[in-house]
């Protein structure tokens, strides 16, 4: 019972999960917030923004399986189970190259630094934030690649 639920709808679980730690994080930059006031609206920016493309991917698995295209969560597991897995994938793909631009070429760097405590990253250098970017990207690159690679079936 609690497996069927989760197949078929762990991606409004992941939406769920994605907003709860959006208020968790909110509520741990209040005491930021309260020391520098004018980061306000900059803080609320970049949540806005984590929470609409954090949620993306998920709302993409939803639209597959509530169409009726994908049977669960788990055929998301091989990029050839279909348009709407393909479309998952592109999906995150995109946000790898949007965030990489934004870290790289549109001062976002700067900006995780200038607003900490919103993305975790160590240090607080422009650089080390954009190292720690690379190797995200690569690791999330070579996990997709097994993904592809490995062409793991599901019953």
């Amino acid at each position: 019972m609690m497996q069927d639920f989760v197949l078929h709808h762990g991606w409004a679980l992941c939406i769920l999960i994605q907003c709860v730690n959006g208020a968790i994080r909110w509520r741990r930059l209040q005491p930021r917030i309260a020391q520098n006031p004018e980061l306000r609206d900059g803080y609320r920016q970049l949540m806005r923004s984590w929470l609409i493309y954090a949620n993306l991917p998920w709302l993409v698995m939803g639209a597959g399986i509530l169409s009726g295209e994908v049977p669960s969560t788990m055929h998301y597991g091989n990029p050839r189970n279909g348009p709407f897995v393909i479309a998952f994938y592109l999906t995150v793909v995109a946000e790898w190259i949007a965030f990489v631009n934004w870290i790289f070429f549109h001062g976002g760097a700067e900006a995780v630094v200038k607003y900490s405590g919103l993305i975790d990253f160590p240090g607080d250098r422009p650089w080390a934030v954009k190292a720690w970017t690379l190797f995200g990207l690569a690791a999330g690159v070579l996990g997709l690649s097994v993904m592809i690679i490995a062409n793991i079936q599901v019953p």
